[in-house]
């Protein structure tokens, strides 16, 4: 990784003092604290709709993004030697911790607060504009099919794998729970959601994630890196953050409900609730690792996904429960 040019950060208005390497980008001591400076693709449309989400986000009182300075050529960035830069505040804070109880309420709440204020996003004038163009009926359906299609090619197999054995013993029960996500996101009036959503102009973060989530010594949670944004369902992110919390808390239900409440206590999703049912029961890690396996030729791969499998096999009766109790709700 090349060095800073000062230049860089003067034209951001500041003074570069001292910098240091992190990651991809550099931590910037200036005439006025602490600043990281990044160079991106030079996708300016899309770091526009970026800075569009965060700006709208901070303006409607969500203060805890990583907002982009504006440079003195009254933009998001600056362009240097053809490079385009951005710079953020510092956040001293550590990431949030999966594993952490009172960490993913944080950030279960934090989430809530955010969707509270992320309707109505008007993108600045050349951004990218992103949707979720999914269609989540065809996208179950499709995930039906591939398990068909993988059970017929196993059969078709001279020699069977452990892999294909489990998936043989297993895929009728999993074949089972995205046809009972189908039906509840049948009964979810999705299409009318979805159009609702679209005209209300909201938007996901779409990667709600630990690693993006930064927790600071005065206990605030900071969202950070907005690149993966678009305009789409909210009750996406908490789907995915959710699934990535109860795989590391073996889908205990208690912890569960406890979340749940915590999000629906700030944001009314009477209306999706069976959504949330059907994108919370479909069985999305097993479906992946099945695609990735037959769809790989390394065997080194092959080895890490059987051992991904086993512990999805193993989480198989805490999770049955999880359905359970969601599709109680």
């Amino acid at each position: 990784m090349k060095g800073l040019n000062p230049e860089i950060v003067k034209g951001f208005g500041y003074k570069l003092e001292t910098y240091t390497h992190f990651r991809n980008s550099f931590i910037c001591e200036t005439n006025q604290g602490i600043k990281v400076i990044q160079a991106v693709d030079g996708d300016i449309p899309q770091l526009l709709f970026q800075h569009s989400a965060k700006e709208h986000l901070y303006q409607n009182g969500f203060k805890w993004v990583d907002r982009f300075y504006i440079s003195e050529n009254n933009a998001p960035y600056y362009i240097h030697e053809g490079t385009a830069y951005v710079m953020t505040d510092w956040v001293d804070g550590r990431e949030c911790d999966f594993d952490h109880l009172e960490d993913i309420k944080k950030a279960i709440s934090t989430l809530a607060d955010m969707h509270k204020v992320s309707k109505g996003l008007i993108p600045l004038e050349g951004s990218r504009i992103r949707y979720d163009e999914r269609s989540l009926p065809l996208v179950v359906q499709k995930r039906i099919s591939e398990l068909t299609t993988m059970k017929k090619r196993i059969n078709r197999q001279s020699h069977m794998s452990e892999f294909d054995l489990i998936f043989l013993k297993y895929y009728k029960y999993y074949e089972e729970v995205c046809k009972r996500s189908l039906e509840w996101l049948n009964r979810s009036n999705y299409n009318e959601t979805k159009e609702k959503v679209k005209k209300e102009k909201c938007f996901c973060h779409n990667d709600y994630t630990y690693h993006n989530l930064l927790i600071a010594p005065s206990g605030a949670l900071y969202v950070t890196h907005f690149e993966e944004c678009r305009y789409g369902l909210p009750i996406y992110d908490l789907v995915s953050v959710l699934k990535k919390i109860m795989k590391k808390h073996n889908w205990d239900i208690t912890i569960a409900n406890e979340l749940l409440s915590l999000y629906m206590d700030k944001v009314n999703i009477d209306d999706e609730k069976n959504l949330l049912v059907s994108l919370l029961i479909l069985p999305d890690d097993f479906l992946k690792v099945c695609n990735r396996y037959y769809n790989t030729r390394r065997a080194w791969a092959s080895q890490s996904l059987l051992r991904k499998l086993n512990l999805i096999i193993e989480q198989k009766e805490n999770v049955a429960q999880f359905i359970k109790y969601i599709e109680s709700l």
